[in-house]
């Protein structure tokens, strides 16, 4: 089957399906082509992977968003829908509800000590996703707003073996991004259970961590951030408890459990039964890191990873693609200006920047398209329209 190059399509609302505004034909007319999942032009083919965009914790959360907006609407209710942040990492979708009238408070509004500032007692507010640290949902009760919790179940299964591992006197070792928003919120349950933790972001801090319980280095525990841990020195994990963001990459969770496992071998009067592993990478982010894998491994000559800056399952979707082939994040269609000229993220910098000569000469031309659980369809068909017009 060949798809003539033309604008993005969207159905009529129908309210059967509350995501219905999320949907892109063009995705479904790959889905359903010939060789279901790869569009061919004259100048050659856009692929996509087996599983992509949307996960069931996403599609949960929005849609319980969405039918709050559709509620409000049909009740002719005037009282305010808020949203504590951004229901997840991507500038669309959240565009999307601040349309629809919804206020999305920022970082500094929703701090505990300033929250009452900006939610009163009448207010409708919205727990994102990632969830919501526990002071801040203890002060929503306390003043009395309706509230709908969005939270992924993934996320709270997190929370409650972690809260579980410290009532039996474990620390936890997070892995994952200290800063993210999941993260965060999982921070402020462990010390409200009263653990100590300790978050490492990438590998060489596994390794620092893994030497410094080991005793092979000299470094002192504060060479790992404040915001990372509220512990005071490595002797607090003698008994630890290993968990990871649910969006990272489940190969790089894999290792971390090898390297702890090593270290504790390593060091005196520590033993394997002081150690505990949950294996806390939602299955939907670690499916469409294997689709995406196999994508990049089938052969292609660029890869284009679609979802927010800020997303982590959408970023570590580009990290795996890097390892196969030239590959770019971008937001949406706007970011591809020309043949010539993108606007992609820059691992470097972290920041976006400009790339040139992006697009090689050569046809025919294989396109990956990947695009991380945050990614909605109709960004992934504007996307792969604009991406046609340089095929033919």
């Amino acid at each position: 089957m060949r798809l003539a190059v033309q604008p993005l399509r969207t159905r009529k609302t129908d309210m059967k399906d509350p995501l219905e505004a999320f949907h892109s034909t063009i995705i479904d007319d790959i889905r359903s082509a010939h060789t279901p999942n790869v569009w061919k032009l004259p100048g050659g083919e856009l692929r996509l992977p087996e599983v992509f965009g949307f996960c069931r914790g996403v599609k949960r959360a929005l849609m319980m968003a969405v039918e709050a907006v559709e509620n409000s609407r049909r009740n002719n209710d005037t009282s305010r829908l808020i949203l504590l942040g951004e229901i997840i990492h991507n500038p669309w979708v959240n565009d999307y509800f601040s349309e629809h009238g919804v206020k999305i408070l920022s970082a500094e509004e929703r701090r505990c000590d300033r929250i009452e500032k900006h939610v009163k007692s009448g207010d409708t507010v919205i727990i994102p996703a990632f969830g919501v640290a526990l002071p801040i949902e203890k002060r929503l009760r306390e003043i009395g707003c309706r509230i709908i919790d969005c939270s992924c179940g993934d996320v709270i299964r997190l929370w409650r073996w972690s809260e579980k591992a410290v009532a039996g006197g474990y620390s936890i070792l997070i892995f994952g991004r200290s800063l993210h928003d999941e993260t965060v919120v999982t921070k402020s349950r462990l010390e409200a259970a009263g653990g100590k933790y300790l978050v490492v972001e990438n590998l060489n801090q596994v390794r620092l961590f893994c030497d410094m319980f080991a005793g092979k280095s000299d470094e002192a525990f504060s060479v790992f951030p404040p915001h990372a841990t509220n512990a005071g020195d490595i002797d607090s994990f003698m008994r630890l408890a290993q968990v990871s963001q649910t969006t990272m990459l489940y190969n790089d969770t894999m290792k971390v459990q090898a390297m702890l496992k090593a270290a504790f071998d390593v060091r005196p009067c520590a033993s394997r039964e002081d150690l505990a592993f949950q294996p806390t990478v939602c299955k939907a982010t670690q499916a469409r890191q294997n689709a995406s894998v196999e994508l990049c491994k089938s052969g292609c000559d660029i890869v284009i990873v679609v979802g927010g800056f800020t997303s982590s399952n959408t970023r570590h979707l580009y990290e795996l693609a890097r390892q196969f082939a030239p590959s770019y994040l971008i937001e949406d269609n706007s970011a591809i200006h020309n043949e010539n000229e993108l606007l992609a993220w820059n691992a470097e910098t972290s920041e976006p920047a400009v790339i040139k000569n992006w697009l090689p000469a050569m046809r025919p031309l294989k396109i990956g398209i990947l695009a991380g659980a945050s990614s909605p369809e109709i960004v992934v068909g504007r996307v792969l329209t604009r991406l046609a017009g340089f095929l033919g």
